[in-house]
């Protein structure tokens, strides 16, 4: 088993969109989560494809693929950050 290292202030966390895209809205609400994160000390990295939008479904397969690999294999980042589109609720009248 890996245990990680615990993060410390200056260190480097990536950011990688696995699942949804991540657009409109939650581009705004990923760079105020970004302000915060810096704000408190530590740096982030978005991931080459983090804003990409293929049919709907965030990056190919492949490009993913890329970017969590890329994100192992940069010895800068201490921690994957996994994001997530929030879904907008429809409200029925």
């Amino acid at each position: 088993m890996i245990i990680p290292n615990k993060l410390k202030i200056g260190d480097t966390i990536g950011v990688v969109a696995p699942s949804n895209p991540i657009i409109g809205e939650n581009i705004e609400e990923i760079e105020k989560a970004k302000a915060i994160v810096e704000k408190t000390g530590f740096k982030v990295k978005y991931s080459k494809n983090l804003f990409s939008n293929t049919n709907e479904y965030s990056s190919t397969a492949k490009e993913k693929a890329e970017d969590i690999n890329n994100m192992f294999k940069d010895k800068e980042i201490k921690m994957i950050w996994c994001a997530k589109r929030r879904k907008q609720l429809q409200h029925c009248i």
